[in-house]
């Protein structure tokens, strides 16, 4: 009994040993491995429950109202919101700059119909914006009871039609930029210009507005931390060979705080819902935009995504592969387009590749054919010496007519012409049953007669293979 608990005693301590030790990562990482050890193992980033997140979500929005309050108080707020109706163009922008949920109902049900409204709005904003600024160069301003009726009057104007979370957040940090320069004559001036006359009074306001806005943010941070575990999930889904993984999750973190910026709570859904697809939405634009030698616009990615989609739905329907007619007449686009497209989607690859690495897969088509011109089991096979052979093939195909029958096997069989394989000395010493010396003195005269009738060949043959 004695030795079966020590053995298990010991069976636990090794355990332990070879268990995570979560409190040892500190938050400033030394390696790649440490920051998704971290993201995976501190107990900050395990889930919330259903319950505890809509907790954190209903302070979130708390305290975002509770900016928005403060933010009401100072006049360079209400200009930027004539400055927000003045870029709302199509439906896409008012979606954008508004929180569209808090839209009155017979806009949000008709968002074409927005702009009408939202110039109405923009006028009594600046009605209101003079009457802001009078009021806060009179007496009036000095009786609390006035301040507060004229404030929440604004606050009831702003709150009407509620901007994006961004854009409060942008214009805290103006205010809190004028807030934090030292007092000066000049800086006084702008706070009567743009904040309200009373510095005092200014800096109090933003105060509650720096506090509140603390909270939020460590509240942000608490669902940012419990969704970091989402984020590798979907990023080992989507890692491929050419790209670390750490660098994969680093750009799914960067969709993950997108969508914090982005979301609404008050529809009822849940958050890994919505963040789901913007984490895959940036993983995916970040794999395109740096898997590429030569970076392709967006808008081009998504063209060759659609053709692909085509000519994937064309073999599942029909069992063969589409010609560029077929998927000219299904996507509705000129033919040229369509080659040149596919011609802009293929992969490069480095010449400094190994021949045999993962870089050419079984999924490539890219032979080495195709990069040298003569396969790499030859003895006298040298990349620097074959790099020209496909410029070569297209100049021999001219220039052979007029050679005799073996001459001109030997060059077809040379350079991979009508029907062969690019052949190496060697392999073409065994074909003809002859010295690999031999073959090099045929080789040379037929360089010979190729000289007298194409001075131009003669050049880049003997660069090429000498």
């Amino acid at each position: 009994m004695a030795r079966k608990i020590q053995a298990r005693t010991k069976t636990e301590k090794t355990v332990a040993s070879d268990s995570p030790k979560r409190g040892t990562v500190a938050p400033g990482f030394e390696t790649s491995e440490e920051a998704v050890f971290h993201q995976l193992y501190d107990p900050g980033c395990t889930p919330l429950a259903p319950a505890e997140e809509e907790s954190v979500w209903s302070e979130i929005d708390a305290r975002m109202q509770e900016i928005r309050s403060c933010l009401a108080q100072f006049l360079f707020v209400l200009e930027e919101h004539e400055r927000v109706v003045d870029l709302c163009r199509t439906p896409d922008v008012v979606t954008s700059l508004f929180v569209e949920s808090k839209l009155p109902d017979a806009i949000r049900g008709n968002l074409p119909s927005a702009l009408p409204a939202l110039l109405k709005w923009k006028a009594e904003i600046a009605a209101f914006r003079k009457e802001l600024t009078g009021f806060y160069d009179s007496l009036r301003f000095k009786k609390k009871s006035d301040r507060e009726a004229m404030w929440a009057r604004s606050r009831e104007l702003l709150m009407r039609y509620p901007v994006s979370t961004l854009k409060v957040k942008e214009w805290y940090h103006v205010a809190s930029s004028w807030c934090t320069t030292p007092e000066s004559p000049a800086m006084d001036e702008q706070f009567r210009r743009n904040l309200m006359p009373d510095r005092a009074l200014c800096l109090s306001v933003y105060r509650t507005m720096k506090e509140a806005f603390e909270q939020m943010e460590q509240l942000r941070q608490r669902i940012l931390y419990s969704h970091l575990r989402l984020v590798i999930s979907i990023a080992k889904q989507s890692c491929n060979q050419s790209q670390q993984l750490i660098d994969v999750v680093q750009e799914g973190n960067i969709g993950l705080v997108k969508a914090l910026d982005r979301f609404d709570s008050s529809l009822g859904h849940r958050f890994s819902t919505y963040a789901t697809w913007w984490i895959r939405h940036e993983i995916m634009r970040a794999l395109a935009r740096q898997t590429r030698v030569i970076r392709i616009p967006q808008h081009m990615l998504a063209t060759i995504s659609r053709i692909n989609r085509a000519e994937q739905a064309y073999v599942k329907r029909y069992g063969v592969e589409p010609t560029v007619e077929d998927l000219a007449a299904e996507l509705e686009m000129p033919k040229a387009r369509i080659h040149a497209i596919r011609q802009m989607a293929r992969q490069q690859i480095s010449l400094q590749a190994p021949l045999h690495s993962n870089a050419l897969s079984e999924d490539s088509d890219i032979t080495q054919e195709d990069r040298f011109g003569t396969p790499s089991d030859s003895e006298d096979f040298n990349p620097e010496q074959h790099l020209s052979f496909q410029f070569l093939r297209d100049v021999v195909h001219k220039a052979v007519d007029g050679l005799p029958e073996r001459d001109r096997k030997f060059v077809q069989m040379r350079f991979g012409l009508d029907g062969y394989e690019p052949m190496s000395i060697r392999q073409i010493a065994e074909e003809f049953h002859l010295t690999r010396e031999r073959i090099r003195q045929i080789e040379n005269s037929v360089f010979e007669k190729l000289r007298r009738s194409n001075p131009e060949l003669a050049s880049h043959w003997q660069d090429s293979l000498y």
